[in-house]
């Protein structure tokens, strides 16, 4: 699986993340057709030079001074430049998607309508081309999966066309808070953004997961410096990698994964607030939730509940912890977990229609397992034993091993 891991550790903007693409092997010859696209004067260029920054190497991006008579723009202003454009389906869609959660923010920080959302800044051809181009290189790389590293937060106050504001801007922090992106406190003697709002916009438009994939077998690495001298290092680094993570291995049909153990120990809990609980996690996305007794401090007697839950179920489930339960903490860890392909059909027998689940093993058998819930409706209807009706229909059904259209 083709994956790649956006690290942004130390800051986040349009041009470092389009730099470190381009560093990457993205061509730059599609930004210049994308100028062509949105209509916009060839003379003003985007030029991708090595340098570096704190003796690290990397790509920076230099544009070409063109003045423009610019004004603001309003998010419809900005949609209708990309429909009525020559870009692709998916360079518009991922453009306009990152324009809208700009300008969501926008209209939080400033107490307005999203249709009355003027873009001052994030409103220039520069910012425009920003966004478009890294949704290009994007196209080109397809990639299966993207992960960032968790944003900078920054500190210190900066200009802008609504005079001085603290770091992170107004609206960093409403995407940050609206879109559930963690801000990292980075110890650092700079004062001053380093996560921008295109930045923290296309991590909201693009993040599959947080973290560097597991597993990772590194292919490329592209570096994109700042622009800015900080006196430290000042860049953004992509890596191209093979993931293992979430991916099928053909040799001997495993499907492999990482989910999350989530679990908490509780004494002073009911029975029935547990079973309350237990049915809130399920229905918040666990994959499945036990519970057994423990021997906990000063000898009282307590309940472990245990949830397993996909990474992007995993703040779902926190919420119905310390909302639904009596815990004030919980453990968490990562599992790695192989299972074999598997799929759930139903087929007309004797009896009427039965669920039936297939599994896949790894010599090429098929085995089968039928849906219980089936089986208790036949019982009740026909009266016979569910271990009959099930013996019946193993028979009925051992021909029945199609291997198409399965999943995992």
């Amino acid at each position: 699986m083709k994956s790649i891991f956006i690290d942004c550790s130390l800051g986040i903007s349009g041009d470092m993340l389009l730099s470190a693409l381009v560093d990457l092997g993205v061509p730059s010859s599609i930004f210049l057709d994308n100028l062509t696209s949105l209509n916009i004067d060839r003379n003003y260029n985007l030029e991708f030079k090595e340098g570096d920054s704190d003796g690290i190497k990397g790509m920076i991006c230099i544009k070409t001074e063109i003045q423009f008579h610019e004004s603001s723009k309003s998010l419809i202003d900005i949609k209708n430049l990309l429909l009525d454009s020559n870009l692709n389906d998916y360079v518009k869609r991922q453009s306009i998607r990152v324009f809208e959660t700009l300008a969501k923010a926008e209209a939080i920080v400033h107490g307005n309508q999203i249709l009355d959302v003027h873009f001052h800044e994030l409103g220039t051809i520069d910012s425009i081309l920003d966004i478009v181009n890294v949704c290009s290189a994007i196209d080109f790389l397809k990639p299966d999966k993207i992960f960032f590293s968790n944003p900078p937060a920054g500190k210190g106050i900066v200009s802008t066309s609504h005079g001085p504001l603290p770091v992170p801007v107004p609206t960093v922090l409403e995407i940050a808070r609206q879109e559930k992106i963690p801000l990292m406190v980075l110890d650092d003697e700079y004062f001053g953004e380093i996560t921008t709002p295109t930045g923290i916009a296309l991590i909201a438009t693009f993040i599959d997961r947080y973290g560097q994939p597991d597993n990772i077998n590194i292919k490329k690495i592209g570096i994109g410096l700042g622009s800015k001298n900080i006196s430290r290092p000042n860049f953004l680094r992509v890596l191209l990698v093979d993931s293992n993570d979430d991916s099928f291995e053909n040799n001997n049909k495993l499907f492999y994964e990482t989910i999350i153990s989530q679990e908490a120990w509780i004494d002073d809990s009911t029975p029935e607030d547990v079973a309350v609980l237990i049915e809130r996690l399920r229905s918040s996305g666990a994959i499945d939730v036990i519970c057994y007794s423990v021997d906990m401090k000063k000898n009282r007697k307590g309940i472990c509940i245990q949830a397993i839950v996909y990474p992007k179920h995993k703040n779902s489930l926190r919420e119905v912890w310390f909302n639904y339960s009596t815990t004030i903490g919980i453990r968490e860890n990562n599992i790695s977990r192989c299972k074999l392909p598997r799929r759930t059909v139903t087929h007309e027998t004797k009896f009427g229609k039965v669920n039936i689940k297939q599994v896949m093993r790894p010599n090429g058998k098929i085995s089968i397992k039928l849906e219980h819930k089936d089986l208790s409706k036949i019982t009740l209807n026909t009266g016979i034993p569910i271990e009959e009706i099930r013996q019946k229909l193993i028979i009925e059904l051992s021909e029945f091993y199609e291997l198409d259209d399965w999943s995992l």
